[in-house]
């Protein structure tokens, strides 16, 4: 769907919207304008816009977008739709919207959970009137149709040809074939007009080098029920080997697999506790939006819930645009497909909104998404499981997600991001055949590297896989009904699937180091698969603003936020990644043994879902922080619901609080006991090290003539490290301890019910008063008064103590009077719509007329 812009009529729409928050914004200016910084918005385009004056977006080329790949122009007649312009602020909005988001957060201020509206967003904190327009109208003069201006004023969704993208930004689109796959990218750095530099921060969306899915499909298994015997459906078949768990499998040389379903994740995490409780704690009554870019099987949904014992809900899927239909050359299907089950598996009583948006020739489907999300304010809790390193992004990618999850953050959105799947390798994908390994150095996932979202990180569970009794420690021989085995908590390590990984010396003892195993496995026809990267991403924010296409070109950085303190969270002044990790292993390659996740997923003819057979069952495995990011997603809807339903907003102010509260000693992941006060489980031994090439940037090889050396990346320690964040959650004591770090306003109005004295229609009555009482340690933030009910006209607020705020433990009033507008018996309600617990209050409101 194209959506053209109409200057003149959008203008005056756009003026009496925003003129009327100005109002608001100004009529609040006690404890409203001043706390949102607003000020009279100054425009900033005042040059006429003279094409020959122009500014080149720099580390806005795509790095592999080189000679080398090159072949040749595009077609002019090419259609690109849906580009995205990514607009700024002014200096002097950047401070102050800076300084709200941290009062937003701060339990002693008057705008602590303060939301804004998209609306009231861009109306403070984006581009003037005249200076969208000025855009627009530019655009529009080079030939392009303007789909969107986003409500947040953060970005302009546009269409044209690669003719008029050349024209505008003075670039040339040409084909490239990337390890034989073809793409459409700039060849060089775009340019604007000096004249809207001062509101365009660039163009993220000339290229299709999309940001990947962040999960690992794993075997395929059908099992025998009455023989055992187990096919791995992309190899041969092999007789079982002793007891065969139902969903897992032993190998012929005794290995065992053990594979994770829901309940078992709910046992491994504490989360039957909430379940359980006499009031469930199940996400009833909260949204997840997951940012997707491919339909999802209906079918497959329900499967899952059925199969594993969760309650059958229904989906909701919102098109962003044109249905796409499902995606499955590149993964968007079986991504979307593992976000829906696995967040409504943690979160089983949650309601699961599944936003689709269509990848265009040069827009990625999952960035339009995120906007639809945050500009419609869709949920209170947000899952995306896309990566793509900061240095790949550029400055204007960086720049486009930053500013949509920062408004997402300040609109009272948690928004969990995938840390990445790549270890310390963030720019190298896995879409490679092994033996691959990273060129690139050290990269974080510059979407989960913004600090306005958690980025939730990987584990994977050490239960002595490499021995053929060790499971028994830690799984039940049977299933239960749900299809779960786990006894209980499995210690944790970070995940990471490659030769790298120092849990591979139980298998292969003759090697002592990474480096020698990898060369090993390099050789070996059967273990080629462990020469790739595949790992649980972290590291730290340094490559936001690229002067050129290289990992030498990086600079910039997120700074470290105010939030971002605990034992173990390093000085370097940058942000720091992942916050929280989960189970995200998808097992070995190899057919070496572990464990995965389980999902639905029926696509290409194949079917990794059917449990309903006699005679067999087959089931899909499946890891990544893809899975890792929408379980936390359903996880933090426990906490919005167990806190009344009240918006949240970035989540990691309140989990490195909690986590200030503990001794990394005391919930080590290695000895805790059952039964403890832990938030965080400590992981302290192994790393997401990966496999690199000699010579290529921070690669180590120690040993002379070796091809393959390490990436050596990051370690875990005790306390946060950047392998695995604060560690794994105890989620029982982090949703019950949430409200001692992250309070929630709560208020009460009395009494109950006004009933008025009957008098003459349009005769008014002598007031009575409705008295509101903040009955809470912190700061009540008053939204609104208003009558509603079936007769609101015929009561009238005569006078108000209350304000926009209410401090701790204070009382205001609301005067309210009757004058009846029939002679008969008439009701409304009397409304104060609040940042509390259960807002609105109501008050009934009784009266009749003669």
């Amino acid at each position: 769907m194209r959506r053209q812009f109409l200057s003149p009529a959008v203008a005056c729409v756009a003026y009496s919207i925003f003129a009327s928050i100005a109002v608001w914004a100004q009529a609040t200016d006690a404890s409203g304008a001043a706390n949102t910084g607003f000020t009279p918005i100054a425009s900033r385009v005042i040059e006429a816009i003279d094409e020959a004056k122009l500014t080149t977006l720099a580390g806005n080329t795509h790095p592999l977008a080189r000679p080398s790949n090159d072949r040749g122009m595009a077609d002019l007649g090419k259609y690109m739709e849906r580009m995205v312009l990514v607009l700024k602020r002014s200096p002097v909005q950047e401070q102050a919207l800076k300084e709200f988001n941290e009062r937003q957060y701060d339990p002693a201020s008057p705008d602590y959970h303060r939301w804004l509206s998209p609306e009231e967003f861009g109306a403070i904190y984006g581009p003037s009137d005249s200076d969208v327009a000025a855009i627009t109208n530019w655009l529009q003069n080079h030939g392009f149709q303007i789909y969107e201006v986003g409500a947040g004023r953060v970005t302009i969704e546009f269409s044209g040809t690669v003719a008029q993208v050349q024209q505008a930004f003075n670039v040339e689109m040409h084909n490239y074939v990337v390890n034989g796959e073809p793409h459409f990218a700039n060849d060089r750095d775009p340019q604007i007009p000096q004249a809207l530099v001062p509101v365009v921060a660039g163009v993220a969306s000339l290229h299709d080098f999309f940001p990947k899915s962040q999960h690992v499909l794993g075997e395929q298994v059908k099992r025998d029920r009455k023989t055992g015997e187990v096919t791995l459906l992309d190899s041969s078949p092999f007789a079982a080997n002793g007891p065969q768990p139902e969903l897992g499998y032993v190998d012929t040389s005794g290995h065992v697999r053990m594979d994770v379903t829901p309940y078992d994740f709910a046992t491994i995490y504490n989360l039957l506790p909430l379940w359980h409780a006499s009031t469930p704690i199940n996400g009833k009554g909260v949204t997840i939006a997951i940012s997707g870019l491919s339909d999802v099987k209906a079918a497959d949904f329900n499967t899952f819930r059925s199969v594993f014992g969760l309650p059958a809900t229904t989906l909701k899927i919102i098109h962003n645009g044109t249905d796409p239909g499902y995606d499955v050359k590149y993964g968007g299907q079986g991504e979307n497909s593992l976000d829906v089950e696995w967040s409504g598996a943690t979160a089983p009583g949650a309601t699961i909104e599944l936003v689709v948006s269509g990848s265009t020739s040069t827009s990625y489907g999952g960035q339009l998404s995120d906007s639809y999300i945050v500009n419609h304010k869709l949920a209170p809790i947000m899952s995306a499981s896309y990566g793509s390193c900061e240095l790949d992004l550029g400055t204007a990618g960086n720049k486009l997600y930053n500013s949509i999850f920062q408004q997402g953050a300040t609109e009272g959105i948690s928004i969990f991001e995938s840390s990445g799947d790549q270890g310390s390798a963030g720019c190298t994908g896995q879409d490679g055949k092994a033996p691959y390994a990273d060129t690139i150095g050290l990269q974080v996932n510059g979407m989960a590297s913004s600090p306005y979202v958690t980025a939730v990180g990987g584990t994977d569970l050490n239960w002595t896989w490499w021995t053929s009794t060790g499971y028994k420690t830690y799984w039940s021989g049977t299933n239960a009904a749900n299809r779960s085995n786990v006894l209980h908590y499995i210690p944790e390590v970070p995940w990471n699937s490659t030769c790298t990984s120092t849990v591979l010396f139980k298998v292969f003892p003759a090697y002592t180091t990474s480096e020698a195993l990898c060369a090993a496995a390099a050789a070996s026809a059967s273990y080629q698969g462990l020469v790739k990267i595949s790992a649980g991403s972290g590291g730290v924010s340094h490559c936001t603003t690229p002067t050129g296409s290289t990992s030498s070109s990086c600079s910039g950085g997120y700074p470290k936020p105010n939030w971002q303190t605990a034992a173990g969270v390093p000085a370097d002044g940058k942000r720091d990644v992942p916050d929280v990790s989960l189970f995200a292993s998808g097992s070995f390659p190899g057919g070496l043994p572990g464990s995965a996740f389980l999902f639905c997923l029926t696509a290409s003819g194949s079917n990794g879902c059917d449990y309903s057979s006699n005679y067999y069952i087959q089931f899909q495995e499946v890891g990544g922080t893809s899975a890792s990011a929408p379980a936390m997603a359903g996880i933090m809807a426990m906490i919005v619901q167990k806190q009344g339903g009240a918006w949240q907003g970035l989540a990691n102010p309140g989990f490195y609080k909690l986590a200030a509260k503990q001794s990394p000693s005391a919930c080590n992941t290695n000895t805790v006991a059952s039964g403890n006060s832990c938030y965080f489980y400590d992981i302290t031994t192994g790393s997401n090290a990966q496999v690199c090439n000699t010579g290529d940037p921070n690669c180590v090889t120690s040993k002379g003539g070796d091809k393959y050396g390490v990436l050596s990346g990051y370690s875990s320690a005790v306390g946060y490290d950047l392998t695995t964040g604060l560690g794994s959650i105890n989620a029982a004591n982090l949703v019950n301890g949430w409200a001692s770090v992250t309070p929630v306003p709560t208020a009460t109005v009395s009494p109950a019910t006004l009933t008025f004295a009957t008098t003459s229609k349009g005769v008014q009555t002598a007031a009575q008063v409705v008295t509101l009482k903040n009955t809470s340690t912190t700061v009540l933030t008053i939204k609104s008064i208003s009558f509603g009910g079936t007769n609101p006209t015929s009561f009238v607020k005569t006078a108000t103590t209350c304000g926009t705020t209410l401090p701790a433990s204070a009382t205001c009033t609301i005067s309210v009077a009757f004058k009846p507008t029939a002679a008969v018996a008439l009701s409304a309600t009397l409304s104060v719509a609040d940042n509390a617990t259960g807002t609105p209050q109501v008050v009934t409101l009784k009266g009749t007329g003669k």
